[in-house]
């Protein structure tokens, strides 16, 4: 282990995410695989759509697969629940981002262009979201970092609702037809910051070049203990796969949506 929990700090909002304070002197989001009924794939979902994230260079916030000891849980009375179950073992880490707000806070007057420093980014946000079938990109999903000559740092968080059957998917869920959501108050903000559509377009060819293998690898890297079975692995990187394909035509669906709303 490169680090290891040092102190617990608080909870957060929904009551299954907790800030600890680890060894490296950082504090960091955990949220624990299994830890609640009817979302056995909520970490595993974070896990991936970071790893993905990151071979596409988004503002997903730095994370890591954190080790947590027994001994650790046993000492800490906010993990000893009898409503969400809190084991030992490695779980998803994110580094915990203070000095900020949510979208929802700003969306009745929201950062313009050039409050935006990562403003380049967000229509790789939106096409992204609709290749894995990201269900939640909500106003509470989006963190605005304050930085210190008074512009924002935009950053993705919560992807638990991705790829079809959210929590629970599965080989069987992943063959039926996704619903897209890009219809979402953050999608029409990005949309109004954007210089043309060929931000959205470009992303598509960034996504369809990704090597597959290296899409492989990502699904392939899911920590054993968290059993996502082989069969449920390989309908996910054939998802992936098929995705990129239906990119265009999702993208143009956006454009079109957002160009002329009702």
């Amino acid at each position: 282990m490169t680090k290891y929990p040092v102190r617990y700090v608080q909870t957060l909002r929904g009551g299954t995410a907790h800030v600890i304070l680890f060894s490296d002197g950082k504090e960091y989001v955990v949220k624990w695989f299994d830890t609640k009924k009817g979302r056995e794939k909520e970490v595993v979902n974070e896990y991936l759509i970071g790893k993905l994230a990151e071979l596409l260079s988004l503002p997903v916030i730095p994370f890591d697969l954190v080790y947590i000891p027994e001994d650790f849980i046993k000492k800490t009375p906010e993990l000893q629940s009898t409503k969400h179950n809190y084991s030992s073992g490695y779980q998803y880490g994110c580094v915990f981002i203070k000095n900020s707000t949510v979208f929802e806070n700003v969306r009745e007057n929201p950062p313009t262009k050039t409050d935006v420093k990562n403003r380049d980014m967000l229509a790789g946000i939106t096409v992204f979201d609709q290749w894995v079938n990201n269900s939640d990109r909500g106003t509470m999903n989006v963190i605005l970092e304050n930085l210190s000559d008074g512009g924002y740092y935009v950053h993705m968080i919560d992807h638990g609702r991705v790829f079809p059957g959210r929590y629970q998917w599965s080989a069987q869920t992943l063959s039926e037809t996704p619903v897209y959501n890009y219809h979402w108050p953050f999608y029409k903000w990005a949309f109004s910051l954007l210089d043309d559509h060929k931000e959205l377009t470009s992303f598509i060819e960034k996504i369809v070049k990704l090597p597959n293998k290296s899409i492989y690898q990502v699904i392939e890297s899911i920590p054993k203990e968290w059993n996502v079975k082989t069969k449920d692995r390989d309908a996910l990187y054939k998802f992936l796969l098929e995705q990129k394909n239906k990119l265009p035509e999702i993208v143009e669906r956006i454009i079109q949506h957002h160009s002329n709303p009702k």
